[in-house]
């Protein structure tokens, strides 16, 4: 089969982008196409040997309007395609990959009637209006009985996914030897508490409530943040909140094991959360979990 995978931007280090590589590679092991269209492309197009890359770039100036223009471009470029998966919201789509929460539940009230959120909210009625076709891929149970309150999609549209957990965050036999090496090299001793925040979304994730417990918590504990998003604001906050030397922004990183193995409480005090594969991830690594 030809597949064609939908997604509004990719970058390496987040976790709706790590799924779609990885649904790509299993298609394409299994002797599929796959062939990504994506308003932009971070990184190495290269990622999975055989996906083909196709750019749609927008010139929209606002995020919502970007990806409008993405739904309404990309649908030029489906003919020949057996199957067309989206991993955003939007027309158009076979099958859609429920990676996002419901934007009906959190939106109410007057803000639905700005652009921003009629324009998304239109999206995520094409995926799951009543009468629309899309099946959905759905890997929280929560977010689909949200999904049924608020548009009442039909059970039969809906196929439930299993959470997945890469198998290299278990520990390994040599995990307390990897944690002691990680540790020195960040200028640890086995005492200092050391604190982990794993996401790249910060605002979402709520890494400015992390911040704030840090600024409770005894002056040598330290706060490691693993993920690729903007950290000036809260770098800032770190200042405001006395906390210079403690809090170390590490960009996105491909040895997240290591660090899940090496710290002593993973922090995520999410304002808003899918699935939190994250947190599944630390419990296999043996890692305590502080959430909300």
């Amino acid at each position: 089969m030809k597949l064609a995978f939908l997604l509004f931007e990719y970058f390496p280090y987040g976790g709706l982008q790590r799924d779609m590589v990885a649904i790509a590679a299993k298609a394409l092991e299994r002797g599929h196409q796959a062939t990504v269209f994506t308003r932009a492309w971070h990184g190495d197009p290269a990622t999975v040997d055989g996906l083909e890359v196709r750019t749609l770039p927008s010139a929209a100036r606002s995020n919502h309007a970007s990806d409008a223009d993405f739904a309404r471009r990309v649908t030029t470029q489906l003919d020949g395609f057996d199957r067309v998966v989206g991993f955003n919201k939007m027309p158009g789509l076979d099958w859609y990959y429920a990676a996002d929460g419901c934007l009906a539940a959190r939106y109410q009230g007057l803000k639905t009637l700005l652009p921003r959120y009629r324009s998304k909210l239109a999206m995520e009625a094409a995926v799951f209006g009543a009468d629309a076709a899309t099946g959905v891929l759905s890997i929280s149970p929560p977010q689909k009985a949200l999904y049924q309150h608020h548009y009442g999609t039909p059970d039969r549209r809906f196929v439930s996914l299993p959470p997945g957990i890469r198998r290299d965050r278990a520990q390994p036999d040599d995990h307390l030897h990897r944690r002691t090496i990680l540790r020195a090299e960040l200028g640890l001793s086995e005492v200092t508490p050391m604190l982990l925040f794993v996401g790249s979304g910060f605002r979402t994730k709520g890494l400015d409530r992390a911040l704030q417990a840090l600024a409770g918590l005894p002056g040598d504990a330290r706060l490691f943040v693993v993920g690729d998003d903007k950290a000036p604001p809260y770098q800032r906050q770190a200042r405001r909140l006395g906390l210079e030397g403690r809090v170390h922004f590490m960009g996105g990183r491909d040895d997240v094991p290591s660090w899940l193995w090496a710290a002593d409480l993973l922090v995520h005090p999410a304002y808003a959360e899918n699935t939190g594969t994250v947190l599944l991830e630390a419990a296999i690594a043996g890692l305590p979990v502080l959430t909300t």
